[in-house]
């Protein structure tokens, strides 16, 4: 019996020893619950704190890349011959908007001239975004940077720019050639081929600075080699104001035959020099409205001190290629240096067409803010003929676009003291290049 009743008692004890380890596995797990609960808050807010540090730096590694290339494009408008502080901020703002800035409401970014209008300050900062902002306070992480540029370098004057800022061949040359040795060729455009050149074209330069790409085939040369991704250039002409006028002084006015003088005005229709007729444009403003200027093959045009202002439905010019032309721009007054003036508000890339291989006299800007100028048609098989500006002093095109094609020559001169018809304010001699200040 005391057998028996030692075995009941370790069979009785038995399962109390399992019960206790039982008990004593839940209190662990207990306390490792309660653990890992105080702990994972701060565990969660550790690696988001990681996370905000790496896109905080992500941010402002970012930001200081727009306010980089922002003091560059501000910079670059200090080559401007009238360059102000509203030029340079206007050029920051363009190139901010257009790399995220438009799309970022958070971003602010000022620019100022310091160091005798010679240096571009740049301060940007924006709101990085945060994991954690809410659990520990952080509601507006701001990041900042700043940057400055100067104007330095290169001193040629500016004498064609693409003003288009995405367009496939904003500058295009193709069996033909530009001849601009003395002065810079600009592309706004963006685009991979923004300036393209082809079958045999050379363009031959001071320098050519596009903002996106420049292509060549094997047949066609540039020299020297372009820079691309250069900062884009603000229009250097937009603040020049458009002509007042009043009612139309003409209507669809021709000039069939014979030598005919024309007087200023308001040239409703157009103006059209048929076929054998020679004009000559009395000093002042033309203004072309709702039609073109169309002159004929084996017509002639001339003029000294004229500006033609193409404004309305259809005001083109249309110059075909057996015609004479001699243009001269003003040498005094709002006009001065401006030969040519497209209405701002005109339809975008409407087409002017200027064919004559007997133009050795454009004296003064072509400017065709909105308009593509075609020097030339493509697939003609033109040859022969004078370089279209040889003789001029010095010619300048500020257009959305430029062709030179069907074997023709633009040439563009820069001896501005050869004549007293001087650039207009925002093109002429400038400095030319930027850089960053360490």
């Amino acid at each position: 019996m005391p057998a028996a009743r030692n075995r009941n008692i370790r069979l009785f004890n038995a399962p109390c020893g399992f019960a206790r380890v039982r008990d004593l596995a839940r209190d662990a797990s207990g306390s490792v619950a309660i653990i890992f609960s105080l702990a994972a808050p701060v565990l969660l807010i550790a690696a988001g704190s990681a996370i905000d540090y790496t896109r905080l730096v992500g941010s402002r590694s970012a930001l200081q890349n727009v306010v980089d290339g922002a003091a560059l494009a501000g910079a670059q408008a200090l080559r401007l011959a009238n360059a102000t502080s509203a030029t340079v901020d206007q050029a920051v703002a363009s190139y901010v908007d257009s790399h995220g800035g438009a799309a970022d409401s958070s971003l602010r970014v000022t620019s100022s001239l310091t160091a005798n209008n010679t240096v571009v300050t740049v301060q940007g900062s924006r709101v990085a975004p945060s994991v954690v902002s809410h659990f520990v306070g952080l509601i507006n992480m701001r990041v900042d940077a700043r940057a400055q540029a100067r104007a330095v370098g290169n001193t040629q004057p500016i004498c064609v720019i693409g003003l288009d800022p995405t367009q496939s061949k904003t500058l295009e040359v193709d069996i033909a050639r530009i001849q601009a040795t003395g002065c810079q060729v600009v592309s706004d455009s963006t685009a991979s081929d923004g300036v393209s050149i082809s079958n045999g074209a050379q363009m031959q330069y001071g320098r050519l600075c596009a903002s996106g790409g420049a292509r060549a085939d094997t047949s066609s040369s540039f020299a020297p080699s372009p820079q691309t991704d250069c900062p884009a250039v603000a229009d250097p002409l937009a603040g020049l104001p458009a002509p007042v006028f009043g009612a139309c002084t003409f209507n669809k006015y021709k000039v069939t035959s014979g030598s005919q003088s024309l007087t200023p005005g308001v040239y409703c229709g157009g103006i059209e020099v048929g076929s054998n007729a020679a004009v000559n444009l009395l000093p002042g403003t033309y203004v072309i409205k709702d039609g073109s200027l169309s002159v004929k093959s084996n017509a002639s045009l001339s003029g000294n001190d004229v500006t033609l202002y193409l404004t309305g439905t259809g005001a083109t010019m249309e110059v075909k290629a057996d015609s004479t032309i001699s243009l001269t721009a003003p040498s005094t007054g709002t006009y001065a240096g401006v030969l040519i003036f497209e209405d701002r508000n005109a339809p975008l890339h409407q087409t002017h067409k200027f064919e004559s291989r007997n133009a050795p006299n454009l004296l003064g800007t072509i400017y065709l803010s909105r308009g593509d100028l075609q020097v030339g048609v493509k697939g003609s098989g033109g040859s022969g003929g004078v370089a279209v500006g040889a003789t001029s002093a010095w010619t300048i095109v500020v257009a959305r676009t430029l062709s030179v094609t069907d074997n023709q020559t633009l040439q563009l001169n820069t001896n501005y003291g050869a004549t007293t018809v001087p650039p207009p304010d925002g093109v002429g001699p400038h400095v030319a290049n930027a850089q960053l200040v360490q």
